[in-house]
């Protein structure tokens, strides 16, 4: 999972003038990777919580069926970030999420990443920058630990 934390800032600062971006302004709206596991999805989400453990990383449980990983980014994308979204002077912060819920017998698990920068007037705006190959690596993620992925 570390991996896609990475590729997740890297392709930020590599990418950012190329980038495919939606602003999200409801949640439903947000891009996922989705996979349904027939059993309780453990590997993933061991794997999802020990690589949410750099310095800066913020795991957050945000509600019984999600949990995000809030990475600080590095400073040129912070900084692209603020200029760009017009941001608050607070750090902005990229944003790896996981979501399990149950559907009948099985799970369904979604995985999301953006970016949230803190407007002016004290509400976060997120940003979720696409990005091929971290996709990619979500799916193959999903896959490695027992999920059948949704097309």
């Amino acid at each position: 999972m570390r991996p896609i934390i990475a590729c997740f800032a890297v392709a930020l600062s590599a990418c950012a003038p190329q980038y495919v971006e939606t602003v999200v302004t409801d949640e439903q709206d947000l891009p996922v990777r989705r996979a349904t596991f027939a059993a309780n999805p453990s590997p993933l989400d061991d794997a999802f919580r020990s690589s949410c453990n750099a310095p800066g990383d913020e795991l957050r449980n945000v509600s019984r069926s999600v949990v995000q990983c809030r990475i600080l980014p590095p400073p040129d994308v912070a900084a692209f970030l603020l200029l760009r979204y017009d941001g608050a002077l607070e750090a902005p912060t990229l944003v790896v999420q996981k979501e399990t819920d149950r559907d009948d017998e099985a799970y369904v698990v979604e995985l999301s990443y953006f970016a949230e920068v803190v407007q002016k007037s004290g509400n976060p705006r997120r940003i979720y920058i696409r990005q091929r190959a971290l996709d990619q690596l979500m799916d193959q993620l999903l896959i490695a630990t027992g999920g059948v992925a949704d097309s």
